[in-house]
């Protein structure tokens, strides 16, 4: 009777372990493990900067075995939501827009990294049928100039700077036709030819080769560069995983693949294109 019971007793403490053993070697504790084992960082940044965003998560992947997970949206969108506690990073094409996320409480700016930075130019349709090939062509009447929306993508603040400095806009602002997306969907729209020129950015020719013309500006008529930031969130997701990803972003690796897409990495490299040229902050409008 006793050597029963015992049996007993040993089959339900085999079958309990049994059971302990298969739950902890099952698919969904895998993947509790490799979340709360950091392996997966969420970066919310906007989205002029996915094409070289996308190649810098595959860097750091396989250096890291680390998945970046991106929210690309304007940086006008990304300030109208409200502070989000799966965030980790957020990445944001200029700096002054660290500003009101700051006073959002959506980012701690307190270590804030230059990434790289954008010089405005002007591009125009490959074809290029109105034979722009500086600024100041633009007070042709013929010619349909893209803008984007100031409200949305800081592109379009920098376009109207750089036309108020150089005192064409009064001449040319009936003729504006607002592109209400991006600076990618404004560059596809010049390469198409439903816009003849614009102002973009010189690493613009690198989303789509060959697809449109790329016309430097003097470097007079460039009063300002945009420094291209990243930020830790407030309260991020895993603060582990968003310390390693900052430390990530100013390594050599980085700024390589940066360099790769056509952006600037020093000031130096801004020398060249833009020497009296103001470094970030907010476009004077």
């Amino acid at each position: 009777m006793k050597v029963s019971r015992i049996c007993r007793i040993a089959f339900l403490i085999i079958t309990g372990l049994s059971a302990i053993f298969f739950i902890s070697c099952s698919p969904e504790g895998e993947s509790r493990n490799a979340t709360s084992g950091g392996n997966e960082v969420f970066v919310k940044a906007d989205i002029s900067l996915e094409p070289a965003l996308l190649d810098l998560a595959q860097d750091y992947q396989y250096i890291a075995s680390v998945t970046v997970r991106f929210d690309f949206a304007s940086a006008a969108e990304i300030l109208n939501t409200s502070a989000d506690d799966s965030v980790d990073v957020y990445i944001f094409p200029n700096d002054h827009l660290t500003d009101p996320a700051r006073e959002q409480n959506l980012a701690d700016t307190t270590a804030a990294i230059t990434l790289a930075y954008t010089v405005p130019c002007l591009i125009v349709s490959r074809i290029n049928p109105v034979m722009v090939s500086n600024l100041t062509d633009l007070l042709d009447e013929q010619i349909r100039i893209g803008i984007v929306d100031p409200d949305t993508d800081i592109l379009g603040l920098f376009s109207l700077e750089i036309f108020q400095n150089a005192n064409l806009y009064d001449e040319i602002s009936h003729r504006l036709i607002p592109i209400e997306a991006s600076a990618i969907v404004l560059a596809d729209k010049v390469s198409v030819n439903e816009l003849d020129a614009a102002i973009c950015w010189t690493m613009a020719y690198n989303w789509n080769p060959e697809s449109f013309e790329i016309v430097l500006l003097m470097p007079s008529e460039i009063p300002r560069v945009a420094a291209v930031t990243a930020v830790r969130a407030a309260v991020p997701a895993d603060s582990s995983s968003a310390d390693r990803l900052m430390t990530y972003l100013k390594s050599d690796r980085c700024l390589a693949v940066f360099r790769d897409w056509g952006y600037l990495i020093t000031e130096s490299d801004i020398d060249m294109y833009a020497p009296a040229a103001k470094v970030g902050g907010k476009p004077e409008n």
